[in-house]
């Protein structure tokens, strides 16, 4: 799972699982992930609400997005594309903050729920959902977005050279990009000794609220995990067209690497 709380829309078959559906792997398959995509849509938002780390990285994103557009007096003529959006947060704050965001995700089940928790009464009229994978499906308005934002879907896709260059093709010429990706695996030891090294033994206690369901949920994922060093994430970046204006760790410990980047022209 991303910290968007997205999952990969893998469908292999699975074994060691009793059959439902008449024996039927793929429907064994689909029930296995609308399961997990519930449970983790039902209880991410107390895993990350008022969690300092995922705060902080939210609130860096969307400083990034102001930063990546000119000032104006009407934001909603600011398009922002959300990729892997999980159950829609960053979506929502972005929303929040005046920008016209389309928020996709290549799980059908999250972004059900994404739709049931923000289409409600109140909700913010400038933010929409939809089903994709920008990597596989055509996607209305590509080309035309001033901002994307891409949260850790780098390390599960199938196809991370072609997202990357979907990505290029969706932002508008000289577009702005933010990509984050896991560096390494958040197991629960190694981070939390390096989190007690760091911010002492409080913040190392408050990271387990993130970590251990971050782990249990990981070992369901059937896809390659896949972890750049910071040299191979900014070489990616850049094969796939973009210029690199500020990059840095982020998050528990450096867990992550953030890029603002820029769509050649």
């Amino acid at each position: 799972m991303n910290s968007q709380g997205s999952t990969p829309h893998t469908a292999q078959p699975v074994t060691g699982v009793p059959p439902v559906g008449g024996g039927d792997p793929m429907r064994v398959r689909a029930t296995l992930e609308h399961m997990i995509a519930v449970t983790y849509g039902v209880t991410y938002d107390a895993v990350v609400t008022r969690f300092g780390p995922y705060e902080a990285m939210i609130a860096e994103i969307v400083r990034l997005v102001g930063r990546s557009v000119p000032a104006t007096d009407n934001p909603r003529a600011i398009k922002v594309l959300d990729i892997a959006c999980g159950i829609g947060n960053v979506g929502l704050r972005l929303a929040r903050a005046g920008y016209s965001v389309v928020a996709i995700d290549a799980v059908r089940h999250l972004i059900a729920i994404a739709r049931e928790k923000h289409h409600g009464a109140g909700s913010p009229t400038n933010l929409t959902f939809q089903h994709a994978d920008l990597a596989r499906d055509p996607l209305p308005g590509a080309g035309g977005f001033d901002v994307l934002v891409s949260m850790n879907t780098l390390y599960w896709h199938a196809a991370p050279e072609a997202l990357l260059a979907a990505c290029r093709r969706a932002l508008k010429p000289g577009g702005h990009a933010i990509f984050l990706t896991y560096g390494r695996p958040a197991r629960i030891v190694h981070t939390f000794r390096e989190v007690c090294a760091a911010q002492g033994p409080g913040a190392a206690v408050q990271s387990l609220r993130w970590l251990v369901p971050t782990a249990l949920f990981e070992r369901f994922r059937d896809c390659e995990h896949r972890y750049f060093d910071e040299a191979e994430f900014h070489a990616a970046l850049q094969g796939a067209g973009f210029e690199i204006l500020e990059a840095h760790p982020t998050f528990l410990a450096g867990l992550s690497h953030l890029a603002w980047v820029r769509a050649r022209t």
